[in-house]
């Protein structure tokens, strides 16, 4: 700090403060200048960045920004020094006020002072620096070595200035099992180094701006305290940025990728379930192997198991004959052999989805591309645009079927979203969602879709817990609404009715 300071009462004395404003919450850009040359200041003082920059020049936003402390501009720089012994500098000013730069971590600020009072300060939440006394800032520690010998070579009770990195310097030379006389003369030498040493910057995880000596890899070395400021700056920013683009690029793959994975234990589940399960074409076929033993309008009946032997209970439609409840089990198993496809299609494509996401994380994790790792992120406006859909989705054997969310949102989907050719379905005679199956261009609806779309219609009714609910369903194209009606509310000009028992998309 001490060597910065002197560099800038080398560089800013005799130049005019020309512009002060802030473009960005907790940034302070100074600009000043003569005839021949500028020099700016940039501080930013946000919790997670606390660095200073001295650039040459520096575009102003042209709108967004505030213009502060106009008593200061267009006066002249009369000075620049250090608070001793504290991590603070001041600029004086020819009109009598100061500039303090409190460079004090996540508690930084800058101080408008004069005749030595607070007059105002950057940072409004950090109301205690209001009663900050300048003078005050200054620290005299006695240095001497009776100093040393009383506080038994205590570095933090001798010149607590030091910080955390001059005691781990010390601690890595064997400082606290070494005599006192001999922490007397590594302290002097400690000394002399802070004030004779190279800057240098180490690279690392932040990069580390030091006038120690370290192992680590130096990515400059100089003894220009603004250059080093400049390039540490840089360094930072770029490590923060990347990190900062990283993380939200891994919270993001690997949130697909728990969702992916739960897809497939759940999908891997159910497939295992609907293999075990007895299938409907057993069924089926038992029933058609007793049909002079099943009196009509049973609600279930026992049959002899010939596959697996003993007895099994058949539950039935009681509204239908029979032979009419084999051909609906026939019609399940069709559905059944296709809904174990389907599965077996998608979790074949989900574990592809896997290995892709599993190879982007490796890649994010190994980048240094701040553009790239942020194009990863790109990907949110659309699960925003997706989230606002006036309906919830669902697929069925390759077809999409949209469900309104309420009266309002039923409308949008059947007025502006469904094309004429979509299947249209509503629970018949009562309130409820819409449904909407879209259309495949030359393909007729299969009746395991239409029949699928109908229990989700019956289910999002008033006819949810009903054991069976009729269903209308016709091509949108017959579906109108008159001026006048309220949300939710259309004619149907053509309809056909199917008997479903509700039943939600899991």
């Amino acid at each position: 700090m001490r060597r910065l300071a002197g560099a800038l009462h080398t560089e800013l004395v005799g130049l005019e403060l020309t512009e002060c404003f802030s473009q960005n919450k907790d940034e302070l850009i100074l600009g000043f200048s003569n005839k021949q040359k500028e020099l700016y200041i940039k501080a930013s003082l946000t919790p997670d960045i606390c660095l200073l920059q001295f650039p040459n020049e520096f575009k102003k936003a042209n709108r967004n920004y505030v213009d502060l402390y106009p008593e200061l501009i267009d006066v002249t720089v009369t000075s620049a020094s250090i608070f001793s012994y504290e991590r603070s500098f001041k600029l004086g000013l020819e009109n009598g006020f100061e500039i303090i730069f409190k460079m004090h971590g996540s508690r930084s600020n800058i101080l408008i002072t004069k005749s030595n009072s607070v007059h105002s300060i950057f940072k409004g939440q950090l109301k205690n620096d209001l009663s900050i006394i300048p003078s005050e800032l200054n620290k005299n520690p006695d240095l001497s070595e009776s100093r040393f010998i009383e506080v038994n070579g205590d570095l933090k009770k001798f010149l607590p200035a030091l910080g955390k990195e001059v005691n781990r310097h010390m601690k890595s030379l064997g400082y606290a099992e070494k005599t006192l006389s001999d922490q007397w003369n590594l302290t002097n030498d400690l000394l002399l180094q802070l004030e004779s040493n190279p800057i240098r910057i180490y690279k690392g995880v932040p990069p580390e701006l030091s006038l120690l000596v370290s192992n680590a890899e130096i990515l400059l070395e100089t003894n220009d305290p603004i250059e080093a400021t400049n390039e540490f700056y840089k360094q930072y920013t770029y490590d923060y940025y990347l990190n900062s683009a990283k993380s939200n690029a891994l919270k993001q793959v690997e949130k697909a990728i728990l969702k992916t994975q739960h897809y497939l234990n759940n999908s891997s589940v159910k497939l295992e379930e609907i293999k075990n399960r007895r299938t409907y074409e057993e069924i089926a076929n038992l029933i058609m192997a007793n049909l002079h033993q099943i009196p009509t309008g049973s609600k279930s009946v026992v049959l002899h198991d010939f596959y697996q032997g003993g007895e099994i209970e058949v539950k039935l439609n009681k509204l239908l004959s029979p032979q009419k409840n084999a051909e609906q089990f026939y019609r399940k198993s069709k559905n059944q052999k296709k809904e174990i496809e389907v599965l077996e299609a998608n979790i074949s494509s989900k574990k592809n989805e896997l290995a892709e996401l599993l190879s982007q994380k490796e890649e994010i994790e190994k980048t240094n591309d701040i553009k790239a790792l942020r194009k990863q992120t790109s990907p949110k406006t659309t699960n925003q645009n997706e989230k606002s859909e006036p309906f919830n989705r669902y697929e069925f054997l390759g077809y999409t079927i949209l469900i309104g969310k309420n009266a309002r949102q039923n409308d949008e989907l059947t007025l502006k979203h469904a094309t004429k050719n979509d299947l249209w379905l509503h629970a018949k005679d009562v309130s409820g969602s819409h449904v909407v199956v879209k259309f495949h261009p030359g393909k007729p609806f299969p009746n395991p879709v239409i029949e699928r779309a109908a229990e989700i219609a019956a289910w999002n009714s008033k006819r949810k817990n009903e054991t069976l609910c009729p269903v209308i369903y016709t091509p949108k194209k017959f579906v109108r609404k008159r001026k006048g009606d309220p949300p939710g509310a259309v004619v149907v000009e053509r309809e056909e009715i199917i008997m479903v028992t509700p039943k939600g998309v899991q």
